[in-house]
């Protein structure tokens, strides 16, 4: 499971990183017969999917898999193994993290070399519906605020904890320059 999974976030990874608009995929054919993408015709054609549907963020992708792949390689050892219920909870918080993403995405920036926006078809679904009825602002906050809870659920983050590190480290730099 580890060997296949840092394999995909891999080849996925290479596929989006030389991604090139020229190349035939999903949303268009192009009548060029060399293909740029490093992957081939089939890592165009997956790099044109993704793209389509969720704009950069979809670089979240292949991260998540590496951080599965490096999960599942470090909790091998433990007798005790993730519920079927912790991974869907986990699983359906990087979702709400990709959707927050994409849609920030969307509304913040704009990405000329893509054939969707920034955040590809999801996130102008999801940002400009959220902005047509809660304005720019509120459409922001609101993202912000489902981003973290997503990367709280996904990732474990305690935002608490986050402050707390945060907090510290300026502190503690205060005291050493005070002992010099």
């Amino acid at each position: 499971v580890v060997i296949a999974l840092g394999v995909v976030a891999f080849v996925l990874l290479v596929a989006l990183v030389t991604y090139s608009p020229d190349d035939p995929g999903f949303s268009i054919s192009s009548g060029s017969a060399t293909v740029h993408n490093r992957i081939g015709p089939i890592g165009a054609w997956l790099a044109d999917v993704l793209f389509f549907l969720f704009g950069r963020p979809a670089f979240l992708l292949p991260v998540m898999l590496g951080l599965s792949c490096w999960l599942v390689f470090r909790e091998r050892r433990k007798e005790e193994t993730g519920s079927r219920a912790n991974s869907t909870i986990r699983t359906l918080g990087f979702i709400l993290v990709l959707v927050a993403s994409c849609a920030l995405a969307t509304l913040h920036w704009s990405s000329p070399s893509l054939r969707q926006s920034a955040g590809g078809v999801v996130g102008s679904l999801v940002g400009q519906g959220l902005a047509s009825g809660l304005e720019f602002l509120g459409a922001t906050l609101l993202l912000i605020a489902a981003w973290m809870a997503g990367a709280s659920i996904a990732f474990g983050v305690s935002w608490l904890r986050v402050m707390d590190f945060l907090g510290h480290h300026p502190w503690a730099g205060i005291d050493w320059i005070r002992e010099r």
